[in-house]
């Protein structure tokens, strides 16, 4: 084989797609997924009308009561950090399994106690077990989604997590009055459980440190789903060669394509370590972004905190449901419109070169104008309450502020997972951590900032710090290729920075790479197309080029 010219490379070993599983059964993965994210927001929500209960039931004070929301709230935050880290090195399916086995069985727990401190021992085990969820979420999503695809993807994960709060209270107050408290947790345990084996019988594993792009199943039988482990076993016994992977994953060979990225020896889970989650906050992309996120987080818990048990969180919850379907969809337009103008030819399965990419340009692009518009509804919505106006302004603004809050929050997200495309739920995590954590201090400052301040004044204060943080957003358009790719470069030593990229034009966004597109031609993107997402994977690959 000669390597005369990229072209002829790409026509003699054409490289295979990111991801083996096909369209259909990366919709189902996602739709497992999301009914997974509505779990931690679920619990949270849905325990809200038994309090006054076991207030009475238990002889305590709200303020005892209140305690066992704040403990959920900081292991809501704390417990990703663990996991986060567990699922992007030992597998998407051991994290979920093992973090549904402890949900269920606080569940268990939480409807059969009868003491304060079984209950708030037990809340924290649910937290536990329910928190890491949303971020092994967004680590499945980087496993099976190239960029082109992810906000299509992660669109109806967020949506699937809004829909909690506006349900939770129903069904949590439905239930508590009519069959009794400790029905709550019952139905938890019924659907979880349910989940649970459906996710052990059909779920494969994603992860691409276990079975890389998913075209063979896991080398142990305890990371394979009953199904993936029943196909291999007819296989197996088959005089024939098979040409199944296993499971959900079409047929395919076996040859060196069919285990391309996959180490096959057998791998050791390692005990949760949350340190690779609080590694990821001293990098300056990320701190911006989670820092801002951070930020939005205590702006919603005002907004949940000062909003009349009347109104409820349905207009939140339908805007919120919407702004994440519309603006996945907007995110890969934007994607797709970027890559035609720098001359890109975007590849949904095969996936492009994020490092010669300005993915926090384009991503930020729609962040902009959404988050104004969240910011410039948010300043008024005190006053709006404090003065008493018709029912309709507020419902309005709410439904408004739920739509751009979460299109916002959902683009940052999105953007997280590019940057760490090989620690997605390590990032999400160390994300979850600083947004648990400030919600925290919202609910704990947020009454006396509305006594002190006065509703209207509060909104005020809060939306300007909210504009605030858009500036800080500004600094990570404008730098964070270049922060980006000096993380590459500190991670592998040995390269340097492509030919087509220059640090100098780095500031100068997609003008720069615009410019050098042109001047190198078609032969250094055809060089450059095996070169995928993950810093790892472009290491090797920058290496076999050499």
């Amino acid at each position: 084989m000669t390597a005369d010219t990229p072209s002829t490379l790409e026509a003699q070993a054409p490289s295979p797609p990111y991801s083996a599983f096909s369209t259909a059964q990366k919709r189902f993965i996602i739709t497992m997924i999301s009914l997974a994210s509505l779990f931690s927001p679920l619990s949270g929500q849905i325990y809200y009308p038994v309090m006054p209960t076991l207030v009475q039931n238990y002889a305590l004070t709200p303020a005892l009561i209140n305690l066992t929301i704040t403990t959920y709230m900081i292991l809501q935050g704390l417990a990703p950090s663990f996991m986060g880290t567990f699922a992007d090195t030992g597998g998407r399916r051991p994290a979920y399994i093992v973090a549904f086995t402890i949900y269920t069985a606080a569940n268990i727990g939480l409807a059969l106690q009868n003491s304060y401190a079984a209950l708030m021992i037990l809340r924290c085990l649910q937290s536990a077990g329910s928190s890491g969820t949303i971020a092994f979420g967004y680590g499945v999503i980087a496993d099976i989604a190239t960029p082109a695809e992810r906000g299509h993807y992660i669109g109806p994960m967020a949506a699937g997590v809004m829909i909690a709060p506006a349900i939770g209270p129903v069904v949590g107050g439905l239930l508590s009055r009519y069959l009794g408290w400790r029905a709550v947790f019952w139905f938890l345990v019924l659907v979880s459980g349910g989940y649970l084996v459906v996710f052990v019988l059909v779920v494969p594993e994603t992860g691409r440190a276990v079975v890389g792009d998913g075209r063979v199943p896991p080398a142990e039988w305890w990371r394979m789903s009953v199904l993936q482990w029943v196909t291999a076993r007819r296989a197996s016994s088959s005089p024939l060669p098979s040409s199944s992977g296993g499971g959900m994953v079409e047929g395919r060979g076996g040859g060196p394509e069919s285990t391309r990225g996959v180490n096959r020896h057998r791998r050791k889970l390692a005990f949760p370590n949350p340190l690779p989650a609080f590694a990821i906050l001293p990098e300056m992309d990320a701190l911006i972004i989670i820092s801002f996120v951070g930020l939005a987080m205590l702006a919603n818990v005002a907004l949940l905190t000062s909003t009349p048990t009347l109104f409820g969180k349905l207009p939140l919850g339908v805007g919120a449901c919407i702004g994440a379907i519309l603006n996945g969809k907007l995110l890969d337009f934007n994607y797709r419109r970027t890559a035609h103008r720098l001359g890109i030819t975007v590849d949904r399965k095969k996936g492009e070169d994020l490092r010669r990419f300005p993915i926090e340009q384009t991503r930020l692009q729609t962040f902009f104008p959404i988050m104004a518009l969240a910011t410039l509804t948010f300043l008024p919505y005190g006053w709006v309450l404090q003065r008493h106006t018709h029912l309709a302004v507020p419902l309005i603004l709410q439904f408004i502020m739920g739509f751009s809050f979460i299109a916002a929050l959902n683009t940052l997200n999105t953007l997280l997972v590019d940057l760490f495309p090989d620690r997605a739920a390590t990032a999400s995590a160390a994300c979850n951590l600083v947004r648990c954590w400030l919600g925290a201090v919202g609910a704990a400052v947020i009454d006396y900032m509305l006594n002190g301040m006065g509703w209207g004044w509060c909104f005020t204060f809060l939306g300007l710090i909210l504009a605030a943080g858009l500036g800080l957003m500004w600094v990570e358009y404008e730098r964070g290729m270049e922060w980006r790719e000096k993380r590459f470069l500190k991670r592998n030593p040995t390269l340097n920075p492509p030919d087509d990229i220059h640090m100098e034009d780095i500031h100068g966004g997609r003008e720069g790479l615009v410019e050098d597109n042109t001047t190198h031609g078609e032969s250094k993107d055809g060089s450059q197309e095996d070169n995928t997402h993950g810093e790892s994977k472009e290491g090797s690959q920058e290496e076999k080029n050499d």
